[in-house]
């Protein structure tokens, strides 16, 4: 089955034991025709993965570790595609996801798994979630500079009626904001009070709690105009945007969802990464920031560091002690046991509570592919 990808995920595959561990990155299409070559790069992409395994491992051996992977090319999902997918493989383990971002075509067989691409997705300027909420429908967009895909919501009533049917409360409303204010629904002859609206949001944001919780990205809420101070009363994520988008959007599609969300969102996105450049150029030579990567890796094995920024679409192979911040580094990936360091580097900072910031490499402090802010 293939996911939408969430935040919680990376720990999980960030925490997996023993190898092999594959890898897959796919670039796929949202439209036909595009999308039905997908499945054939997929099915290419799959025997340079046997060839990886097989310097290791049986012919027998490396059918039976890939057939729960093959197994998916004759799905009907690629019509259902977004701008990538990335699939993951160990022994008894398979797990799938779709993603609102293009990733580099790529296959990896290592001793962990290759999660750069996710870093990136889940920490590039470019992620952002949209909820867009009105009485009849509840709906989660995720986005990034490349267009918007709505994601699968559970625990999340999806309609004003649902939550007042299964909630228990009184109408004795505390606060003097909300007590007996009425509204005009969204149909003829509705009429809602504020205290509906606040436990119809309070009830979306206890389903919401799971699925922001390992999340630190911008979301907006979009709805009529009066929906929103009240959501922000019942609000518990930090990230929730002031601004918002006014309207209804019950039939909106993803499309329409992006191209007015991303002008706002963009802004965020320019000013974080901004304010970490400026921090780091504030910082070097104090030795609170550095651009080499043996020093950097006996940083966050300590937990020094704040802030990682990381060059896009590139790898630096080697092996990486994750107990000493040892590194041994590589002119290319000589086998499996290789890893990309400046993907574990960004793995080791996102477990210790780090930011992670994949930019494109013209971006990178000395035109670097890393760079560290520190804590201490």
């Amino acid at each position: 089955m293939i996911e939408s990808f969430r935040a919680e995920a990376l720990q999980t595959l960030l925490a997996d034991g023993e190898g092999p561990h594959l890898s897959l990155y796919l670039p796929t299409h949202r439209r036909h025709p595009e999308w039905k070559q997908d499945p054939v790069r997929f099915r290419a992409l799959l025997g340079q993965a046997q060839e990886l395994l097989s310097t290791r491992y049986k012919t027998r051996d490396v059918d039976a570790f890939l057939e729960p992977l093959r197994r998916l090319e004759g799905e009907r999902h690629w019509e259902h595609s977004l701008d990538g997918l990335a699939l993951f493989r160990k022994e008894g383990t398979t797990a799938a996801y779709r993603l609102p971002i293009p990733v580099p075509e790529l296959v990896v067989v290592a001793e962990t798994y290759h999660t750069k691409p996710l870093l990136r997705f889940l920490r590039s300027n470019g992620r952002y979630l949209v909820l867009a909420v009105s009485q009849n429908a509840v709906t989660m967009y995720e986005g990034s500079p490349f267009g918007a895909g709505a994601v699968d919501l559970h625990g999340v009533p999806q309609s004003l009626r649902e939550a007042l049917g299964v909630m228990q409360y009184t109408h004795s409303v505390q606060s003097p904001y909300l007590r007996g204010a009425v509204f005009h629904g969204e149909g003829p002859g509705k009429e809602i009070r504020k205290e509906e609206l606040l436990h119809f949001f309070q009830a979306i944001d206890r389903g919401l709690h799971e699925y922001l919780r390992a999340e630190r990205v911008p979301l907006l809420l979009a709805a009529v105009k009066y929906y929103h101070p009240i959501y922000k009363v019942a609000n518990r994520y930090p990230e929730l945007m002031d601004v918002g988008l006014d309207g209804n959007y019950d039939r909106a599609n993803p499309d329409q969802i992006h191209k007015e969300a991303w002008p706002l969102v963009s802004r965020v996105f320019e000013s974080r990464v901004g304010i970490w450049l400026e921090r780091y150029r504030e910082r070097v030579g104090t030795g609170l920031a550095s651009d080499r990567i043996e020093e950097i890796a006996q940083a966050v094995v300590a937990g020094r560091i704040q802030c990682l920024l990381v060059a896009e679409e590139e790898s630096v192979w080697g092996l990486l002690d994750r107990k000493t911040g040892a590194l041994e580094l590589h002119e290319r990936q000589r086998d499996a046991r290789d890893a990309d360091v400046l993907d574990d580097i960004a793995e080791e900072t996102f477990k210790r509570g780090g930011e992670v910031y994949v930019i494109p490499r013209s971006a990178m402090p000395g035109r670097k592919p890393i760079a560290a802010i520190y804590r201490f």
